[in-house]
């Protein structure tokens, strides 16, 4: 009778439980990234674990003397060059700065600078006109 007195207890109690009501609350959502309406008390934190899964570094983009030097010095001659035309100063004439070949021509009432990238085979041309027009 033991038995019997514990099974109809049991039966009842998960009649009971299948017989209630269920009772919940709404989901609400919290954002957690600053940027997106979060705390920004969570910013550094998230900061921290995107650097360390960051496994991308950066190439190294130093250059040595010898190539600055040459950039430099490229850079100069070809601001003298384009003072010079402007200024009405500079001939007709072809002037090589080792990456760039210059070729400046009169045609008209126009100067033509042809640009020429010698590593990589860019050609630009600038038309100046003598006449400040």
């Amino acid at each position: 009778m033991n038995y019997r007195m514990l099974f109809m207890g049991a039966a009842l109690s998960a009649a009971n439980l299948v017989a209630s009501q269920a009772q919940a609350t709404e989901l609400v959502y919290t954002p957690i990234n600053p940027s997106f309406g979060g705390s920004p008390l969570n910013g550094s934190y998230l900061l921290n674990k995107a650097n360390i899964q960051n496994d991308h570094t950066a190439e190294s983009t130093e250059k040595d003397f010898v190539t600055r030097f040459k950039e430099s010095l490229e850079r100069n001659i070809l601001n003298t060059v384009t003072r010079g035309v402007a200024n009405g100063e500079i001939t007709e004439g072809i002037y090589d700065t080792g990456d760039f070949t210059i070729v400046i021509s009169t045609v008209g009432e126009n100067v033509i600078l042809t640009l020429t990238n010698l590593l990589t085979g860019e050609v630009t041309e600038i038309v100046m006109s003598l006449n400040g027009g």
